[in-house]
């Protein structure tokens, strides 16, 4: 066997058809990571004239004229075939080598488990290509819960019906009732352009802050559309302020109703705290409604429509995936997320895909831990949670390898100390 640079459309074809295809293995990821620094690598492994794996390798060169190299999402062949693994791993080591490379990190796009939406019933699916890695001596960086990897090791996905209406009776009855009752808001979607991607950008910056995830430029982003436009769509998530309107009138109209019908039948029956308690919850109710509806005027009279939410979400392989997404605090009873959550699993079902991938959430289920939010709203849903395999590092060059470390340990450090 032997390995080559190959050509982008023979990769391309090769890599959409591969089962463990992600959007970061794609060449044009390769060159969006130029933009940051990296130059990108096509790597084929040929057997005689037939392909047999491919892999996006990134170059980072580093200031002792040496390279760190990474395979964003691991190489696309089976690594459970541990001839062909091994195969690959030595000419790689090679390759890299030759490009003075010290190391090698993957994060391979392989599922080690599988568990239900409580993290129970834990199915283990990937212990083969585990034992290969490590056999072939990639250095496992640990089974770890949070976001301390590159790229997020849990997921949470769940498998479309085939229509709309079915996929949507596996969803908690809360989360169905949420998704009716922001419609009925006046909450809806639409797919953005590139011209937009200032706002785009704004609406992700707020939940970056609040959620310690890093948003990069609205260039980066158009960058990004540009390159992968085919695998995309921008949604912006907005209140129609006319239809909010009419829908608080219309609510202040019911409850206005049933307080009637509660006085009524306090006057023909003896009244117990049952009635009293739902008088009171009634009234309450209808004095929100009557603050919201002079908020709503405001809101009508300032525009017809106000931008609350944005969602980037990739299309490829057999899954929709929401990869990023920002939510305005002010606007958050209107409970954006369910809207172009909503959306997108749609556009799922359109695109034909088998499952809805609703990206990165933390292992930790306990309903403390910092990240559980992230999970919270994506539960209702009714999802599975995939374990991905983790990142391993291929050594190739001990003593600068070990330098490497300390430098980022340091680093790491001196982070900690400038946020306090």
């Amino acid at each position: 066997m032997k390995i080559k640079i190959i050509e982008e459309k023979e990769y391309l074809d090769f890599a959409l058809n591969n089962k463990y295809i992600s959007i970061y293995q794609l060449p044009m990821w390769g060159q969006l990571k130029e933009v940051t620094g990296w130059k990108s690598h096509l790597i084929g492994l040929y057997e005689e004239s037939i392909l047999k794996g491919v892999t996006l390798l990134l170059e980072k060169k580093l200031p002792i004229k040496k390279s760190l190299f990474y395979a964003p999402r691991g190489f696309l062949l089976d690594i459970d075939n541990k001839e062909l693994l091994a195969e690959f791993t030595s000419l790689i080591k090679d390759y890299i080598k030759k490009q003075h490379g010290f190391m090698l990190k993957i994060d391979p796009n392989y599922i080690y488990a599988i568990y239900d939406q409580n993290k129970e019933n834990k199915v283990i699916k990937g212990q083969k290509g585990f034992d290969n890695l490590v056999s072939l001596g990639y250095k496992h960086l640990g089974f770890t819960l949070n976001f301390e990897t590159l790229q997020p090791r849990f997921l949470c996905r769940f498998k479309l019906e085939d229509t709309y209406e079915k996929t949507l009776l596996n969803f908690s009855k809360s989360t169905r009732k949420n998704i009716e009752k922001t419609e009925k808001m006046g909450v809806k979607v639409r797919l953005a352009r590139i011209e937009e991607m200032d706002l785009f950008t704004h609406l992700l910056e707020e939940t970056g802050k609040n959620k310690n995830f890093i948003v990069r430029p609205s260039s980066y982003y158009k960058k990004m559309y540009e390159l992968m436009h085919d695998y995309m769509k921008l949604y912006i998530t907005y209140i129609d302020t006319e239809e909010y309107y009419n829908y608080l009138i219309n609510e202040i109209n019911i409850t206005n109703k049933e307080i009637d019908n509660i006085k009524k039948l306090m006057e023909n029956n003896n009244v117990g705290n049952k009635l009293k308690n739902n008088l009171k919850m009634q009234e309450q109710h209808l004095d929100n409604l009557k603050k919201n509806l002079s908020n709503a005027k405001e809101m009508r009279k300032t525009s017809s429509s106000i931008n609350i939410g944005a969602l980037m979400s990739l299309f490829i392989g057999d899954e929709g995936i929401t990869f990023m997404s920002g939510t305005s605090s002010v606007y958050k009873s209107f409970n954006p997320k369910y809207a172009f959550y909503n959306a997108h699993i749609k556009d799922c079902l359109k695109e034909n895909k088998k499952y809805c991938n609703f990206y990165g959430i933390s292992g930790d289920m306990d309903k403390n831990s910092p990240y559980y939010a992230i999970y919270e709203i994506k539960k209702g849903f009714n999802p599975d949670i995939i374990e991905l395999i983790g990142e391993f590092d291929l050594i190739i060059d001990k003593f600068t390898y070990v330098l490497y470390k300390i430098a980022m340990k340091g680093y790491k450090i001196l982070k900690k100390i400038k946020k306090g």
